[in-house]
């Protein structure tokens, strides 16, 4: 009855008012975007030490994983290497790319441009025996699939070389937040034999992207003019709202925090030899004992880099052997072992 009486009485002539339009969940279309793989396949291949360790007087928290056993009492590091193997698609090409991949095999019924992806994802990867490339898929894997944070451009594609590593951070991933802002998050892993240096080249390596103020000899700047130009999303809204955020004349970008997402991962002598049988409780007890030294490093490279500040994840994995793992990962993509 009300409607009906506020019509007849409306000014003769007078346009109805258009229903106000549905507000745009910026955070639900971006975990929409995440490349989960069904239900956290890494979970077979990584073990969850512990989460959320806060280190120090930092805002920095701490994660440790730690690879499984399997029945036979053996460490698994391959089939993580291989896992990550079969992420290179997802990691090194853009959504539009494998969408229409996706559609010409619907169309056709022909997996060529599926199997072209992968021979071109493989074809980005460089031809150097220290690559880290392996560390910035797993940084990827576990971004998405157990930290909710989504990959907003694909680096790999933007390659000029496949011998020459991208100038910019490992990965950049963005996380909507409740108050209406966005956390940017800019990634770094190394992939190390030794603890210390991995630690300490990984937060050296992360500390300009959040430490320098904006400006375009910021670290960063380069990263966010490519993010505008190719960020890696079918979903235009998706799009045009990040470059709201990342335009610095509009009031959005006010609201964009800078964060930290890094991974280490390294030797340990925790693991048993080859011949020696492992045991999951004996491996976990033994890693927990070093923890402390990781943490402790962790909070002092923080501090040094001048970092206490700004909100970073920093996973520790440790490995039997970065070396070896390494030459696996490359082995599987036909890389050759140049040093």
């Amino acid at each position: 009855m009300t409607k009906v009486f506020a019509e007849h009485n409306a000014p003769e002539g007078a346009a109805s008012q258009p229903e106000p339009a549905d507000p745009f969940d910026l955070d639900a279309a971006l975990r929409a975007c995440l490349r989960r793989g069904g239900a956290s396949p890494i979970a077979a291949h990584l073990i969850c030490l512990k989460r959320d360790v806060v280190v120090g007087t930092t805002k920095t928290k701490l994660h440790c994983y730690f690879l499984p056993v399997d029945g036979n009492g053996r460490i698994r590091m391959k089939p993580l290497a291989e896992f990550l193997r079969d992420q290179i698609i997802d990691y090194a090409i853009p959504r539009k790319t494998i969408r229409d991949a996706i559609q010409q095999f619907t169309d056709t019924g022909s997996t060529a441009a599926m199997s072209n992806l992968h021979e071109r994802a493989r074809r980005l990867f460089t031809h150097l025996a220290t690559t880290g490339e392996g560390g910035e898929l797993l940084l990827f894997a576990m971004a998405e699939a157990l930290f909710d944070l989504t990959q907003i451009i694909c680096k790999m594609t933007l390659k000029t070389s496949t011998s020459m590593h991208y100038h910019g951070s490992d990965g950049v991933y963005a996380e909507a937040r409740a108050d209406g802002g966005l956390n940017l998050y800019w990634g770094e892993s190394k992939i190390y034999g030794d603890a210390a240096a991995a630690i300490r080249s990984c937060m050296e390596s992360l500390a300009p992207f959040l430490r320098e103020p904006e400006g375009e000899d910021a670290a960063r700047d380069q990263d966010l003019l490519l993010i505008n130009e190719f960020a890696n999303f079918t979903d235009e809204r998706v799009i045009a709202a990040l470059k709201k955020f990342l335009d610095k004349n509009d009031p959005s970008s006010l609201s964009v925090r800078h964060c930290g997402f890094a991974l280490s991962a390294f030797d340990c002598d925790c693991y048993p030899g080859s011949d020696n049988e492992a045991k999951v409780d004996e491996l976990a007890a033994a890693i927990t004992k070093q923890l402390n030294t990781w943490a402790n490093a962790t909070d002092g490279r923080v501090c040094h880099e001048k970092l206490e500040k700004f909100d970073i994840h920093f996973i520790c994995i440790p490995l039997p052997s970065a070396g070896e793992f390494r030459s696996y990962f490359l082995s599987l993509l036909r890389v050759q072992n140049d040093s």
